[in-house]
Parts: structure tokens; sequence; C-alpha cells
């Protein structure tokens, strides 16, 4: 797998685990299930820790990256380096984030 491809595929993941983790959350605190709102605290520590680590890989991509014959306008091996869309990730920690506060509220209120 190419480091293009590892990092479209944290990016999949940090797009789809925290729909699911919050469906689970709701799930579990309508029905009152704690194993339910066992896995939606998974997914949720699963997403910031995916989202975390996808925002540090870019920026130490971006902090590495030295432009190519003196260039950053017309760099020639631009396609050589991985692609990060760092806010993405700023957005899915912060979603991951709320989803666990959330969980540890309806967990702390089924008592």
């Amino acid at each position: 797998m190419t480091e293009q491809g590892a990092a479209n595929l944290v990016l999949m993941l940090v797009f789809l685990l925290p729909p699911i983790a919050l469906g689970t959350m709701l799930a579990g605190r309508s029905r009152g299930n704690r194993r339910v709102l066992k896995w939606a605290r998974t997914l949720a520590v699963a997403t910031i820790v995916l989202a975390f680590a996808y925002d540090l890989a870019g920026a130490v991509f971006l902090l590495l990256s030295e432009p190519r014959n003196g260039s950053w306008m017309t760099p020639p091996g631009a396609a050589d380096d991985p692609y990060f869309y760092l806010p993405i990730g700023v957005g899915a920690f912060i979603a991951g984030l709320a989803i666990l506060i959330g969980v540890t509220r309806a967990h702390h209120r089924l008592g």
C-alpha cells in the first residue's frame, strides 16, 4: 500500500466512524443498553485516535517536505507526497470528543 493509499484509508475511516458511533450512542441511550454504549465509546475513542494520527501525519509531511529544484510553486515531484486535508481531521477530532462526552453522559444517566 502506498503512502497515499494509507492516508486515504485513514481518511475514509475518519469519515465513517463518527456517524456509526453517533447512531450506536443514540441506540444505546434510547434502549438503556450499556453494552451498546461501550461500543459507542470504543468507536468514539477510535475516531479521536485516528483523527489525531491523521493530523499529526499531515503536519509531519508538511514540515518535512522540501521544495524540489528550489521552487514551491511548481514542484516536479508533488505527486510523490501524499495529500492530507487537515481541517477534516480537526473536525473529526471535535466530533469524536462530542460523541465521547455524549456517551459518558448517557452512561452516567443510566446509573
